[in-house]
């Protein structure tokens, strides 16, 4: 089984992490798509159904370009089965166990 290359190989040495303002950009990604998930703003407008469901089709996307959640993960050191198990859990849960969930993503940080 051939393992999958990310696009994103080549733009820094493999030996080094990442330039800390791709980190930051990487998590400010999967932060907004934890945020289309569980805290969808203003509920009278209907886009955050579209943002949501944009949101969930992305957490369980194989693509690899910058941006993708390969890419985050790949840059955030992070298991994608992982997030993707979180989201699963979380879509299963009754309501105040998102609400608890939710709130834990509040302290969710990534070290540099």
């Amino acid at each position: 089984m051939k393992a999958t290359v990310l696009e994103s190989e080549g733009l820094y040495p493999q030996t080094k992490k990442p330039d800390p303002s791709l980190r930051n950009l990487a998590l400010g990604i999967l932060l907004q798509a934890f945020r289309d998930i569980v805290s969808p703003k203003k509920a009278s407008n209907k886009e955050w159904e579209v943002w949501r469901q944009d949101a969930i089709e992305w957490f369980y996307s194989t693509e690899t370009h910058p941006g993708s959640l390969l890419w985050v993960c790949e840059i955030l050191e992070m298991d994608p089965k992982e997030l993707r198990q979180w989201l699963r859990d979380y879509r299963c849960s009754n309501r105040d166990r998102r609400k608890e969930m939710a709130k834990k993503l509040v302290r969710f940080q990534i070290r540099h």
